[in-house]
């Protein structure tokens, strides 16, 4: 089984980390990573969330950086192996 470091850096770029939008105002990121549903756990996808919020925070240095709760195979894709982070950043101080 993958862990969390594996499933951001393989998908780094599919997932929408790579591109992150700019800009001083709050900001809502929608992450999407493919974890096959037999692999999903609350543990592996908890980790997968804080991987992630770790390398948003590092990308807006000094802002507030939070995520709703995690939850598993909710992506249309059919598949049932999509999930979704949602974060917020917050505005940038003047």
């Amino acid at each position: 089984m993958k862990g969390a470091e594996a499933y951001v850096n393989d998908q780094w770029h599919s997932s929408g980390l790579a591109h992150l939008p700019q800009g001083t105002q709050s900001h809502a990121i929608t992450l999407h990573f493919v974890v096959p549903r037999a692999e999903q756990s609350t543990g592996l996808l908890d980790h997968i969330c804080e991987v992630a919020q770790r390398h948003i925070r590092q990308a807006y240095p000094g802002r507030e950086v939070s995520h709703r709760p995690v939850v598993g195979s909710v992506v249309g894709d059919g598949t049932g192996d999509g999930v979704q982070f949602v974060f917020h950043v917050s505005p940038e101080r003047a």
